[in-house]
């Protein structure tokens, strides 16, 4: 399993409960699932939703379709991607977030 320095660090900060993410962890099961192919950081700009709570960032692994919705919720103001890692196998490749995904 390939792991970069920033999982390491963000692994650290989360035993210690110092994470300044909520969300799913970044070792988590859905990281390594079969249909898993993104993971964005996001805000929330609106404090409207009950997911808003202490943090500052929220983390999700996501498949295609559910990065299709985190971008039309971009889209329509309610959320701010502010890191996005294509995943390749187990291993995160961050990049800048694609704008949209072709139809699967």
């Amino acid at each position: 399993m390939e792991v970069s320095v920033f999982e390491l660090l963000a692994a650290a900060r989360e035993i210690q409960g110092t994470d300044y993410v909520e969300g799913d962890g970044i070792m988590c099961g859905k990281r390594y699932d079969k249909q898993t192919a993104h993971m964005i950081e996001f805000s929330f700009l609106e404090e409207k939703n009950g997911l808003s709570g202490k943090s500052r960032y929220h983390r999700s692994f996501l498949t295609d379709d559910g990065y299709r919705q985190a971008l039309a919720k971009e889209a329509h103001g309610e959320i701010r991607i502010v890191r996005y890692a294509r995943l390749n196998g187990s291993a995160l490749s961050y990049k800048a977030p694609p704008v949209e995904l072709a139809a699967g």
